[in-house]
């Protein structure tokens, strides 16, 4: 494996050929000339080639529609480490003999096949298509407002260094968007605006992505449930994600204990209760999404009775697998105590 050659720039390649034509002799004296006629000579196109080739001269483009798999070693088995995707760019560190480019973008540095990069003019053309007008946070806390202006209601803070996609510039706001459909205001004073490249992602964060999109469409289609009054549905599903496999009163249980902390006035709501961070296993990883369309019968009728005040664990408000130990006053049922 050979480490990549650095590229000598154009305008240096050009003086090279032009000390090499007048020989050394007098070079002192002639040099400033000399220079100052290969520049005379340069047209504008030369000029954009020079500056091509020193912006993309060490530097690539990913060339795919969806992404391409960054790899450990320069092998198609290899283990991955991170993805680039369309828009991405990234340093080059070495290339080797047999079509493989390593490359630094992001966390990410691995090598990928050059069948799935651009290089130079190649990528410098498609960057033009690729680059994202970019908002990038110069503050903690960074807030977004759903409209110009600081009386304007929050939606969201952000850290420093976070990045959002511009939708539109205005003098002293900027509309970004700061997840999939959702868009704010943020203040132009606290924000970098700028056309930048995507970068690879690790799959570490590519998980972690994909979990946060995942929970955020579960939300919404919870905070939708609620909006249409039907909490009965949203209860019905987190019992049988819970508890479907577990006789009827265990079921009314999961229930009771969902209903015992709404009317503790922990949570406002069931939508709350339900959501709450780190309460609900079957919350946190989606699961209960599949049974958000049509929970069964028996899950729907515990469900309700649950919200009509009946209670098979008093006013217990939590429950865990039977096998754990609990101290204190609880009472097992099917396979869950509660507590």
């Amino acid at each position: 494996m050979n480490a990549i050659s650095k590229k000598i720039p154009l305008f240096l390649a050009l003086v090279f050929v032009w000390v090499l034509g007048c020989g050394f002799d007098n070079l002192e004296v002639e040099t400033s000339a000399g220079i100052e006629s290969v520049m005379a000579d340069l047209t504008s196109e030369d000029f954009e080639a020079l500056q091509i080739e020193d912006e993309w001269g060490e530097k690539v483009l990913a060339n795919v529609e969806d992404y391409v798999t960054v790899r450990q070693e320069p092998n198609a088995d290899s283990k991955a480490i991170g993805r680039m995707f369309k828009g991405d760019g990234g340093m080059i560190i070495e290339q080797t003999e047999d079509g493989w480019t390593k490359v630094k973008s992001g966390n990410v540095e691995g090598y990928v096949s050059n069948e799935y990069l651009h290089f130079g003019q190649d990528a410098y053309e498609a960057s033009q298509e690729a680059a994202t007008l970019t908002a990038t946070s110069l503050t903690g806390g960074l807030r977004i407002r759903s409209e110009a202006s600081t009386e304007a209601k929050i939606l969201k803070n952000v850290e420093e260094g976070a990045k959002l996609t511009v939708i539109e510039q205005q003098d002293e706001w900027v509309q970004v968007q700061y997840a999939e459909d959702k868009t704010g205001f943020v203040s132009a004073e606290f924000v970098d605006v700028n056309y930048e490249l995507g970068e690879a992602m690790t799959m570490e964060e590519i998980e972690k992505k994909e979990a946060e999109e995942k929970r955020e469409k579960l939300k919404q289609q919870l905070t939708a449930m609620q909006a249409n009054g039907d909490e009965v549905t949203l209860l019905a599903a987190l019992i049988q994600a819970e508890a479907g496999n577990q006789p009827y009163e265990g079921q009314v249980a999961v229930g009771a204990v969902v209903m015992n902390r709404v009317r503790s006035g922990r949570y406002s709501s069931i939508l709350a209760a339900i959501y709450a961070p780190g309460q609900f296993g079957v919350v946190s990883n989606g699961s209960i999404g599949r049974y958000l369309s049509n929970p069964k019968a028996s899950c729907r009728q515990a469900a309700q009775e649950a919200i009509n005040g009946y209670t098979t664990v008093g006013s217990f408000t939590h429950f865990k697998n039977a096998a754990s130990p609990v101290s204190g006053d609880h009472i097992v049922i099917g396979n869950h105590v509660f507590y």
